[in-house]
This record gives structure tokens, C-alpha cells and sequence, in this order.
């Protein structure tokens, strides 16, 4: 992602922002979560961003294919609005930029700390209840998005505000590695 593709991408989230702000703060978070999902069905199927970039396919054929996307995914208006634009405008392969840069514009303004959670295994609900609760002492909401990687053997890796907090086995059995080889 080029500084310019990420400053238009950014311009979109924006004016999209602005328009779902007017339904209400409910209408613009929920959008968030829809415009995730179809950034994630065009960017997830092979052959279709294959042909998105394609330069020989035009920008009429483009815009067909996702907007009969859209309605088959039963996209909200504003979607299909976003979409429509973006394929007139032969910016298509900029949806899930524009849908990321829409996440974070709304989570800032609507008071939501997206946090991320590492671990070694998958965290039951009532783990990530409690970490929810705990990072959002203060705050308003807490996003959080969970990954697993087995490597980390235990513990968490919590990112969150561009801070991460690490916990894992993994990190601490990498420092006692360091001091066991500083002492010898």
C-alpha cells in the first residue's frame, strides 16, 4: 500500500464516516462491521480480485460483477453506494484499504479501543470476557480481535493503543535464554 493509496483510502472512510454519523452512532459502527465483511468476500476469492486488477477488463464489466456481489450479499445501501463509486471511479481494488481506514476513523470517533490478543491456544468466551472488562477500565468499548499461535507456547501478546504487552512463555524463555548466555 502506497502513501497515496492509503491518503485516498483515508479520504473515502471519511466522507463514508460522515454520512453513516448522520444515521446515528449505532448505523456507523454497525457499518463497520458490514463493510469488513465485504472487503473480506472480495479480497477472499481468488478469481474475482484477479480480475478486479485486471486492466484489460473495463470499468463498466467491474462494476456489474461486485454490485450483483452486493445485492446477493444483501449489502446496506451505503455499501452499495461505497462500491458503486469505487468501481465508476475504477478504484476497486481499494475496498478493503478504504475498509480498514473505515474501522479505525470510527472506532476513534465513537470512543472504541480496538485491541488485539495473541495467544497459544483459542481463548474461551469468558477469558475474553474478562480481558474486555480489563482493558476497558476508563474506556469506553473494547474491540478485540484474537489470533492463535501455537509458538507462543502460553500466556498472551496483547496489542493495544500501540502498546503491546507480552506475556507469553515464549518471550520469557527467550530472556532467560539471553541471561543463562550473558552469565556464561
Amino acid at each position: 500500500m502506497t502513501r497515496s493509496t492509503s491518503a485516498l483510502a483515508r479520504r473515502y472512510a471519511r466522507a463514508l464516516l460522515a454520512v453513516a454519523d448522520a444515521k446515528g452512532q449505532d448505523a456507523a459502527l454497525e457499518l463497520k462491521e458490514e463493510l469488513r465483511g465485504f472487503a473480506a468476500l472480495v479480497l477472499d476469492h481468488e478469481a474475482l480480485r484477479r480480475m478486479l486488477a485486471q486492466p484489460a477488463v473495463g470499468a463498466e464489466a467491474k462494476r456489474r460483477v461486485v454490485m450483483a456481489l452486493a445485492e446477493r450479499a444483501e449489502a446496506s445501501p451505503l455499501v452499495r453506494k461505497l462500491v458503486e463509486l469505487l468501481a465508476s471511479r475504477d478504484r476497486l481494488a481499494l475496498v478493503g484499504q478504504v475498509a480498514a481506514a473505515y474501522a479505525v476513523l470510527a472506532n476513534a470517533a465513537h470512543g472504541v479501543v480496538a485491541a488485539e490478543v495473541v495467544s497459544a491456544a483459542p481463548l474461551q468466551p469468558a477469558q475474553q470476557k474478562a480481558l474486555v472488562a480489563a482493558l476497558g477500565v476508563g474506556t469506553g468499548s473494547v474491540e478485540l480481535t484474537s489470533e492463535v499461535e501455537p509458538a507462543l507456547v502460553g500466556g498472551l501478546v496483547v496489542r493495544v493503543g500501540g502498546r503491546t504487552y507480552d506475556g507469553s512463555v515464549r518471550t520469557r524463555l527467550l530472556a532467560l535464554r539471553r541471561r543463562l548466555a550473558a552469565s556464561s
